[in-house]
């Protein structure tokens, strides 16, 4: 009998020990998500409080092209914006996912992001331009686990800002990322782009994947009049589009007016096959 109690004894001794690292692994598993959600909170608070200031500078760029154009304000001003945003990207990986919802109100900045959120790309007019605008652009990417920023000012070069990022997969399980950006080089003419990129070690790597008749290009361009497609609702205006496997160049005629018609471009996992014009 007193073996058997001593057995007993030990069993439950053992079920307790148990129980307690049990509910220490769960306490440390909880303990662990918590820091996590509390660690993001406060990157999202302070990411806001920092967006709030670029906010303000760009009250001052407002404010010094008012009825009263004060151009030094300007240039200060509009020096001050890309100098703190250019900071705070490059100093916070966490800015890869956040909105800056209150710059993209105001129209303060422009960005799109990648349906897999690896690619995401700013753009900012610079103020300095009249009918042709300049913007500066930054490429932000993840880059196996390591946050990137390549940056690019606008100075001979007007640039483009950016609109919308569209992606593939190819037959060796690549994703091919479609930038889509335009320029404004005037009242009148404008360009909107589709540039093929994939993410490498360290930069954004061009890809040529767009099968013409005659060659393989890893960008395409629509150079268009805006007055042929002003009465159009979006904006920015899409000349250029992708779904279902297909993308739709819109086609121009030799005044740069744009057409009912379009380039047809077919994805195959390897290209974008030219089909003809519909």
């Amino acid at each position: 009998m007193k073996k058997l109690y001593y057995i007993f004894i030990s069993l439950v001794a053992f079920a307790c020990t148990k129980k307690q690292e049990a509910i220490k692994n769960n306490t440390s598993t909880y303990t662990s998500i918590e820091n996590k959600e509390r660690v993001e909170a406060t990157d999202t608070s302070n990411l806001l409080e920092e967006e709030k200031k670029l906010l303000k500078i760009h009250d001052n760029i407002t404010i010094s092209m008012g009825n009263v154009r004060n151009d030094s304000l300007l240039a200060i001003s509009s020096q001050q914006f890309t100098d703190s945003l250019t900071y705070l990207i490059k100093n916070n990986n966490n800015t890869i996912n956040y909105p800056f919802d209150l710059l993209q109100k105001e129209n303060a900045l422009k960005m799109a992001t990648s349906a897999d959120k690896k690619l995401r790309v700013y753009s900012w007019d610079t103020n300095s331009g009249g009918s042709m605008r300049f913007f500066n652009q930054m490429y932000q990417f993840n880059a196996n686990g390591n946050i990137t920023l390549n940056v690019s000012l606008a100075s001979n070069d007007s640039q483009s800002y950016f609109s919308k990022i569209y992606s593939v997969q190819n037959n060796k399980k690549e994703t091919i990322y479609l930038v889509i950006s335009n320029s404004i080089l005037s009242g009148r003419y404008s360009v909107q782009y589709v540039d093929a990129y994939k993410i490498g070690t360290e930069n954004l790597i061009k890809t040529p994947v767009f099968k013409t008749k005659t060659k393989t290009l890893d960008k395409i361009a629509v150079d268009y009049d805006f007055f042929s497609v002003v009465d159009r609702p979006e904006r920015p205006v899409e000349l250029i589009t992708f779904n279902n496997n297909i993308l739709k160049i819109a086609l121009v005629d030799d005044n740069q007016n744009v057409t009912t018609k379009n380039l047809i471009y077919e994805w195959n996992e390897d290209l974008f096959i030219y089909k003809g014009i519909e």
